[in-house]
């Protein structure tokens, strides 16, 4: 697959494939004409040339005797066996220059968009973000191809450039390139038999490498549209590190299951300035441009469409997620829009749009977890600093949990605020029903505040004044609330005495149903915590949270009152 932005910087041409993911139109493609250097040795390359049962999602590898250096020239390309041309990888700064983007602080080599949920024969729409397709880690480059471009029972050969790398290889003092049809070739396996069990590994026996390969293997066989939409079907991630952004579109009854909390870790570096946008699917890449600066104007880059997080939801019901680590590794850079989701959940039905998380880590800086419909996290860890609990949600129980307040070297002084919440008026929004609230090193005492507005300004009070048209929130479209209660919740000295960021101080007394509140709060120690220092409305609301303090309370709203009462 590959996306080209024309050099007027605006219209974007698509050579874009169908299931096969040819770049070519299904036509053949000449192999060049330049003298073919040797053949490496296969245990230099992965999949090792000859391998006849590759996986359809698979990475390619190549082992260097010294570390390798990406040089920013040359291109990878893969070929199916009769010479058609699949994808091309070009490590170049062409692909960013091409798009008249004005920001240089990023850095255009080695950056490709990729079209994520390519060849799903359910999807009308995918995800379509920059990505860095190589990768190096000691003596080894990784190479991600665009997703969807490989097929199932189809023999390939790979070429690389000799201008890619820098490094010894294969005995020789410099890389010689790998050219011709037989220096690296490979067949993938069959599709696997079962739509409702697998089993990602990036290293064993499974069914695919990555965990996008399973999660486009489910949306072609178990969307909503398809047979398999209410079968229950559970991926199964072995134990690993599993770098890539993430896409799952129409899909219910599915659970992402680890081998292990702290040894199944899925991780992405994305970021606003890098992939502009809370994101969304599209037919096509969006054409408009955006600022990257932060502090100081950067310049422009093409906003595709795709969006900040790691995993970007879309529609659905019953997504569960338990038992790993999910890591934006983005490090926040001052100079530049930093914001950078783990997770965004866009699905906002009063009958369906389910979350469930138990026992994972959720780790990033800024905007954390972004959340709409019905969330439940239980027995996890999420960790950020500014406003990384925020979103559009009916309802969002956070149970025996930890919250973790992290360092901002962009901003050593301030500990940020754990919560902007845009709840939807009429509904219970971000309950934190015990569990307690933590700070890593360095987090100064006093510096971190349980929330912020979304906005309201003091007229408004907790609420939004109804919208003309759309607004933030699902269920009541026109209105959204800072609506967030505390109950039983053990806070660290890292928050400010005043809980509350205060500014403006909403013109209202909040209620048992909207407002900041907070009730039965206790230190670290887990003594009560005097609330002295809060203002003073907000600390005559501490009297009765009673109809928010189990999770069928929580709940009781969704699917017409009919209720949901999850379990671990």
């Amino acid at each position: 697959m590959k996306v080209r932005v024309a050099t007027s910087g605006i219209a974007l041409v698509l050579a874009l494939a169908g299931c096969g993911g040819d770049d070519n139109g299904g036509a053949a493609t000449p192999t060049p004409t330049a003298t073919t250097p040797p053949a490496p040795a296969s245990a230099s390359l992965l999949p090792a040339t000859g391998e006849t049962a590759a996986y359809k999602d698979t990475l390619l590898k190549l082992t260097f005797d010294t570390a390798p250096v990406v040089t920013g020239l040359g291109q990878i390309r893969v070929y199916k066996s009769d010479g058609t041309l699949v994808d091309t990888i070009d490590t170049s700064p062409n692909v960013v220059a091409a798009g008249g983007e004005t920001q240089v602080a990023i850095g255009a080599a080695n950056t490709e968009i990729d079209k994520i949920g390519n060849g799903v024969a359910s999807l009308t729409q995918y995800r379509f973000t920059y990505y860095r397709p190589i990768r190096i880690a000691g003596n080894s480059a990784t190479i991600k191809l665009h997703d969807g471009v490989l097929a199932y029972d189809t023999s390939y050969y790979v070429q690389v450039d000799q201008s890619v790398f820098n490094g010894g290889f294969a005995g020789a003092g410099s890389f010689p390139g790998i050219g011709g049809t037989t220096g690296w070739t490979f067949r993938t396996r069959s599709a696997p038999t079962s739509t409702s069990t697998l089993v990602v590994d990036d290293d064993g026996a499974a069914d695919f490498r990555s965990v996008q390969g399973a999660l486009d293997y489910v949306m072609a066989t178990g969307c909503l549209s398809c047979a398999g939409a209410a079968t229950a079907k559970t991926i199964t991630v072995k134990n690993g590190v599993y770098d890539e952004q993430l896409f799952l579109r129409n899909v219910s009854n599915l659970t992402i299951a680890g081998e292990n909390r702290a040894g199944t870790v899925v991780q992405n570096s994305n970021w606003e300035a890098f992939n502009p946008g809370t994101g969304g699917s599209r037919a096509t890449p969006n054409t408009t441009f955006t600022n990257i600066g932060g502090v100081t104007t950067l310049g422009n880059r093409l906003s595709l469409g795709g969006g900040r997080a790691l995993l970007l939801v879309e529609g659905g019901d019953l997504l569960k997620l338990t038992n790993f680590t999910m890591t934006n590794t983005h490090q926040k850079d001052a100079t530049q829009n930093s914001q950078s989701e783990v997770i965004y959940y866009n699905s906002a039905t009063l009958n369906g749009s389910r979350f469930i998380g138990t026992d994972m880590n959720f780790i990033g800086t800024q905007d954390t977890l972004q959340m709409k419909g019905w969330v439940w996290i239980y027995n996890s860890l999420i960790a950020g600093d500014v406003d990384f609990l925020w979103g559009y949600p009916f309802a969002e129980l956070i149970e025996n949990s930890e919250l973790r307040t992290v360092f901002d070297p962009s901003a050593p002084t301030s500990g940020g605020y754990l919560f902007q919440a845009r709840s939807a008026k009429g509904y219970p929004g971000f309950v934190v029903l015990g569990g307690s609230l933590t700070a890593a090193s360095g987090v100064p005492a006093g510096s971190a505040y349980l929330a912020r507005s979304g906005g309201n300004t003091q007229a408004q009070g907790f609420c939004t004044t109804p919208l003309a048209v759309g607004g933030g929130s699902p269920g009541n479209a026109n209105q959204y609330c800072d609506t967030v209660a505390f109950l039983g919740v053990r806070m660290g000295e890292h928050i400010a005495t005043a809980g509350w960021f205060i500014n403006p101080v909403p013109n209202q007394l909040p209620t048992a149903r909207e407002g900041w509140r907070e009730s039965g709060s206790l230190t670290a120690a887990g003594t009560p915590l005097p609330l002295a220092g809060r203002e003073t409305r907000y600390a005559a609301s501490n009297a009765d949270l009673t109809g928010l303090n189990t999770r069928t309370k929580v709940f009781a709203q969704w699917n017409g009152n009919a209720g949901w009462n999850p379990q671990p």
